[in-house]
């Protein structure tokens, strides 16, 4: 596990949800070139013991991403938090980089929706469309308000520097009745 430098962009006010149905999550939106070789926290998850399922996975690029050399990279996995109130400029300890989303699932520089593919499997999508359940990972997220989890965007470019682009991140969950 690496330490990264934080960028918050989650969103408090979607998260009151009372029933136990599926509702959908939306991140703020992640602004390519200030999250660029951060950890750019886009959910956290810092009640204690309580389990949220994950049932999809959407990336949104809101503003294609154009960069000075190479190619502009996005994977969306697991951090954690020492606290929940870790902000910008905080520390996210990654767990998996590429646990819900890789890159190859996500067109950077055309705007759309991109969900992970088959041909890119991430843990999250073996796990939730493979029938191959692992306990309390990316598909089920236990809360803890100490090591809190926090799902992140990764967003770099190894030949330059991102010179625009936006994303945005749309879960479905539904948290397990008892917490």
């Amino acid at each position: 596990m690496a330490d990264v430098t934080a960028i918050d962009y989650r969103r408090t006010d979607l998260r009151k949800n009372v029933l136990e149905n599926p509702y959908w999550i939306t991140s703020s939106e992640v602004v390519g070139v200030d999250a660029e070789d951060k950890a750019a926290m886009l959910f956290s998850f810092p009640n204690a013991g309580r389990i949220t399922l994950v049932h999809e996975v959407l990336i949104q690029v809101t503003e294609a991403f154009t960069v000075d050399a190479g190619a502009a990279l996005c994977t969306v996995g697991l951090g954690s938090l020492a606290t929940d109130i870790i902000t910008t400029g905080g520390v996210v300890t990654d767990i998996d980089q590429d646990s819900y989303i890789l890159t190859a699932s996500i067109t950077v520089g055309t705007i759309g929706y991109y969900a992970p593919l088959t041909a890119s499997a991430s843990t999250w999508l073996t796990s939730q469309k493979g029938g191959t359940q692992t306990a309390l990972a990316s598909q089920f997220i236990k809360g803890a308000t100490t090591t809190v989890p926090c799902i992140c965007a990764y967003i770099s470019n190894a030949g330059g520097a991102i010179t625009a682009g936006k994303i945005r991140a749309h879960f479905l969950v539904s948290e397990i009745p008892g917490k």
